[in-house]
């Protein structure tokens, strides 16, 4: 049975596939809101964010993983022209990682020294897996518009290791400040390698001579 019968690389494969996506991100960062429960005894604002101030903690970092990691998502799917089956597969997997992010925050705010590793280790698997759905649609399905072989693996490369990097550094630095500073070199640079990688011209098609 063809791609065609079994709607694999219809038109609205790839939209649909975009959709699903969105709803499984929009809801993980509604959960991670829902999970926070003010205290049964507070007394004014200040004993309210003194008590509630790990929970909101975990809350806006893990808001900021998911922020990331949909944009990361969203550039990626923009440069895909189809999506089949096994892009349905690896998407999923990753999907699956997104949707245990709210209990790798509530389990920080429970015990953030013995959780710290577990949550990191979470956001890394998903940035393995966001590696594996561009790995899968670049250079296995062949989904992608035509581009440089460079900057698909620079692509590969960065949505790989960013996330768990980011993560790291960004927890990193709320005990040593001048953990910012590596953030921010880590992005100029990758900002400057990725100008030097898009500057080459995409592979040219051969076109079919004339009779």
């Amino acid at each position: 049975m063809s791609d065609a019968k079994t709607g694999d690389s219809s038109p609205g494969h790839l939209h649909r596939l975009v959709l699903f996506s969105d709803a499984v991100f929009a809801i993980a960062i509604t959960l991670l809101a829902i999970e926070i429960h003010p205290p049964h005894h507070w007394h004014g604002a200040s004993d309210l964010f003194n008590q509630m101030g790990r929970k909101l903690l975990a809350y806006a970092v893990s808001f900021a993983v998911v922020g990331v990691c949909w944009f990361s998502h969203r550039r990626l799917f923009a440069r895909l022209a189809k999506a089949d089956s096994g892009l349905d597969l690896v998407n999923f997997l990753l999907l699956g990682l997104i949707a245990l992010l709210p209990l790798g925050t509530e389990l920080l705010w429970e015990d953030g020294n013995q959780a710290l590793p577990i949550y990191v280790g979470l956001v890394a698997l998903i940035g393995v897996a966001m590696g594996v759905v561009w790995g899968y649609a670049a250079f296995v399905g062949k989904l992608t518009e035509p581009m440089p072989v460079a900057e698909a693996w620079f692509i590969w490369l960065r949505v790989t290791l960013l996330p768990g990097l980011m993560c790291g550094l960004s927890l990193y630095s709320l005990v040593h400040p001048w953990g910012w500073f590596l953030m921010i070199a880590l992005l100029v640079g990758l900002g400057w390698i990725s100008k030097r990688v898009t500057a080459a011209p995409p592979p040219k098609t051969a076109t079919p001579k004339a009779a």
